[in-house]
């Protein structure tokens, strides 16, 4: 769990900058908070050469799926790993819909989420006046 809260604050460097705020709750987030998220949270790794280099995790509540902190090592991504990680985190689940949610500003990863067939549903929620959350969803019918 060290190493996956150490790649989360690199990879959520880039985030801090695009929103001009290095209080989001990622770069936040302790490592005791971390080991209580595992107790009910699916947590997948990608490891490249013994370095945890991605990790995605996600949860089932009701009928839906949802998938959180997707990240990926800066100097690994655009290899693949991210895609593996979501497909790998879906075949987790039983479910009718994945969902998951991103920045407002990070057009990469609506560009990403979309080609693996995930949709913005709903209302962009307003969190602060510099960011919004996209929201978006995947059905398995």
């Amino acid at each position: 769990m060290p190493e996956i809260l150490a790649l989360q604050k690199s990879a959520y460097q880039e985030n801090a900058i695009r929103y001009n705020n290095s209080n989001i709750p990622p770069l936040q987030q302790t490592l005791d908070e971390l080991n209580v998220e595992i107790e009910h949270k699916i947590f997948l790794k990608a490891v490249i050469d013994d370095i945890i280099v991605g990790s995605v995790r996600g949860c089932k509540k009701d009928d839906h799926a949802f998938i959180e902190k997707l990240i990926v090592h800066p100097d690994y991504q655009n290899q693949g790993i991210g895609r593996k990680l979501m497909l790998a985190i879906e075949n987790e689940f039983e479910t009718s819909a994945f969902r998951l949610f991103t920045g407002h500003l990070d057009d990469k990863n609506i560009s990403f989420y979309s080609k693996l067939g995930y949709e913005i549903y709903g209302e962009q929620e307003y969190v602060s006046p510099e960011l919004s959350f996209i929201h978006m969803e995947k059905s398995t019918f």
